[in-house]
């Protein structure tokens, strides 16, 4: 029932320039879990995660959090409880890692300086930077930087967290560090949506995926049915490529 759900997306329409990016989209996801999009790249994935804490507004379709719509009208509060972390970080350059991780929770949340700094060093840990608090982002490698903003993320204590391909700036080497956390808050239970080609993630920490082409939905299931005996030629011939540059 959509009541149990935390996020529920329902029939989401996106066009530019007359182009049809989303073409009627619909999920939900519950309390606890990993949704992973997957697809080829123009399929509309980031644009339906960014529909969904309207970054880019829906032209048609409807979304709700814990049952309560999402609108133009309340998306100051919507947002401040869906996390979203970016494939470029989206650091404040001129801030410490301790203060980038802590100035939303004062500044959106109304936390106080002490509380928030709190919460900042405990985030910090969590993603294994407790010791860069006072370094800048300049000072710390793509991985490191985007740790940081998954701290940022969780120092806001969301409902759940959207990544949009998390690891495309990076490395391959530096990648595994990034990958490692987002399993671990799997593990814990975060409920997340995760734009991304990292299949072993997709693979060990999705409770589904969902495979979208060309604005549309084409397949979505558990794992191992998607890597093992997914039913459309279409997802077959992408993880086969997807595996073949792995």
């Amino acid at each position: 029932m959509a009541d149990e759900l935390i996020l529920d997306v329902q029939g989401v329409k996106k066009a530019f320039d007359g182009l049809e990016v989303l073409k009627g989209i619909g999920f939900g996801l519950r309390k606890g879990e990993t949704k992973v999009l997957i697809g080829p790249s123009g399929s509309g994935k980031s644009t339906l995660l960014r529909c969904i804490n309207y970054l880019t507004v829906p032209d048609a379709g409807r979304i709700y959090l814990n049952g309560e719509e999402v609108l133009d009208a309340n998306i100051d509060s919507m947002r401040a409880r869906m996390g979203f972390v970016f494939q470029d970080f989206n650091l404040f350059s001129h801030l410490t890692v301790l203060d980038n991780v802590r100035i939303c929770q004062v500044k959106v949340n109304g936390v106080d300086r002490e509380a928030a700094t709190r919460r900042a060093h405990h985030e910090l840990e969590r993603v294994g930077l407790g010791d860069k608090a006072a370094a800048y982002p300049a000072e710390l490698s793509g991985g490191q930087q985007q740790r940081v903003s998954i701290a940022r993320a969780l120092a806001m204590d969301p409902d759940l967290l959207l990544f949009d391909e998390p690891t495309s700036a990076l490395d391959p080497e530096l990648t595994g560090e990034v990958v490692r956390v987002m399993q671990q808050l799997a593990a814990e239970g975060m409920t997340m949506v995760v734009v991304t080609h990292e299949m072993s993630f997709a693979r060990q920490a999705a409770d589904e995926i969902i495979f979208m082409e060309k604005g549309h939905i084409v397949e979505q299931g558990t794992p191992d049915a998607m890597f093992t005996a997914s039913e459309h030629a279409r997802t077959r011939a992408f993880l086969n490529v997807i595996a073949e540059h792995g």
